[in-house]
């Protein structure tokens, strides 16, 4: 039987659409979380809820119980929030169910979910995403499974979308290994073991064709912010929701114009280095 396409399928396609897409990349680094607005019902002395504003994974926020518990945000945003980002903690290896809640503007007690009730795969960094909504104050609900549950980074905030999806060749930063490590091996030749001396996880992205006005218009600030910042960052956020990382860049983000007849567009690529479980 003959097969027949149709040439509209060519001609309604247009590659230069800038549109959002669920698998296009995320990036989460606009925060809201400050060692002001932030606090926890229960916290180790040592490590304090203030941790959580720190971007430093070496320090931590760690519970005294194994109650069902909150860690929370009191900020008044009203142009919204849509996304809570964690890295460095221990919900996913000991069974704790995370939720995100939200405080609607110009209510003191009706907290909504807004992100249900999740069971985390492992501990690696996750988004967990929702709405975008005004908010009169942000939690997280942790249910733990017996064992006091401890975050070192937390982010509360607006994700950046981009409008195109990553070019051919990217390398998920989970997958992306990029350890030192130490092979003992005896005269006779024989092995004795392996000592990793570090571990990290290192990658990158590679974007072509953003208009320059969305740019200037909604990436800007990040490029400002990750000179010094980490961020999350999710690749393809619907199809693996599972598979983001907590990165910082390693070179700079130098956007190269190009003049064509649509208008003025910028090719970008940057690398990053990400948390390593």
């Amino acid at each position: 039987m003959p097969l027949y396409l149709s040439r509209n399928l060519v001609l309604t396609f247009d590659p230069w659409d800038e549109d959002e897409n669920g698998n296009f990349p995320v990036i989460g680094w606009h925060n809201l979380i400050t060692i002001n607005n932030v606090s926890a019902s229960y916290e180790n002395e040592a490590y304090p809820a203030t941790n959580l504003a720190n971007p430093s994974t070496a320090a931590r926020w760690q519970s005294t119980q194994s109650t069902v518990q909150y860690i929370t945000i009191d900020v008044q945003d009203g142009d919204g929030v849509d996304y809570v980002g964690l890295a460095r903690h221990n919900f996913g290896s000991t069974g704790a169910t995370v939720e995100v809640q939200a405080l609607p503007i110009g209510t003191t007690s009706a907290w909504q979910t807004v992100s249900e009730e999740r069971l985390l795969p492992n501990d690696q960094p996750t988004i967990l995403r929702f709405e975008r909504q005004p908010v009169g104050g942000v939690r997280l609900r942790i249910v733990p499974n017996g064992v006091p549950p401890r975050l070192a980074v937390m982010h509360v905030g607006r994700l950046l979308q981009m409008p195109r999806g990553l070019q051919e060749g990217h390398v998920p930063a989970h997958l992306a290994s990029s350890d030192d490590i130490v092979t003992g091996l005896a005269e006779s030749g024989d092995y004795l073991g392996r000592l990793v001396t570090r571990q990290a996880l290192s990658s990158g992205v590679s974007f072509k064709f953003i208009s320059k006005h969305w740019f200037d218009a909604n990436m800007l600030d990040f490029v400002r912010v990750a000179r010094g910042a980490p961020f999350f960052f999710a690749w393809m956020p619907d199809l693996y929701p599972d598979e983001a990382s907590y990165a910082w860049t390693t070179s700079d983000i130098r956007p190269e114009t190009l003049m064509l007849a649509r208008g003025v567009f910028v090719n970008l690529d940057f690398s990053f280095d990400a948390l390593a479980i």
